[in-house]
């Protein structure tokens, strides 16, 4: 991808000393979700309800890593209202949260031949 279309943005100089866990930010050309409270640097830009990180073994969509995401994954953000967050946490506190998970395996080389074309079947993936 042109360095001129990928979404870039500052981290902070001084990073926050209090960043709440489940922090989505963006810093640089990266993005970011804090999987425990505490210092950070990248710019926030909300808060997601989905458990990322368990050492309690509690969240059944949480394998025994202790951690969701994995290196390549693909993760789409996706605005909601306050009542849907406040739902979401509910069910995850009562280890009922489901993420929804679509397979995908990334090419570079079908992404470096059509960049467009690749990101459209990425979102299709994602809807």
């Amino acid at each position: 991808m042109p360095r001129e279309r990928q979404i870039q943005v500052p981290k902070y100089l001084r990073p926050r000393t209090d960043t709440p866990k489940q922090t989505v930010g963006y810093g640089g050309c990266f993005s970011c979700i804090y999987s425990v409270r505490g210092a950070g640097g990248y710019q926030m830009f909300g808060i997601t309800p989905m458990p990322i990180y368990d050492p309690s073994g509690s969240q059944p969509h949480i394998d025994d890593s202790m951690i969701f995401f994995r290196p390549g994954d693909i993760v789409k953000h996706r605005a909601i209202e306050r009542d849907e967050y406040d739902r979401l946490v509910a069910d995850a506190e009562a280890g009922r949260f489901e993420p929804r998970v679509a397979p995908f395996t990334f090419d570079l080389d079908d992404f470096n031949h059509d960049p467009d074309g690749y990101a459209r079947r990425v979102k299709e993936v994602l809807q």
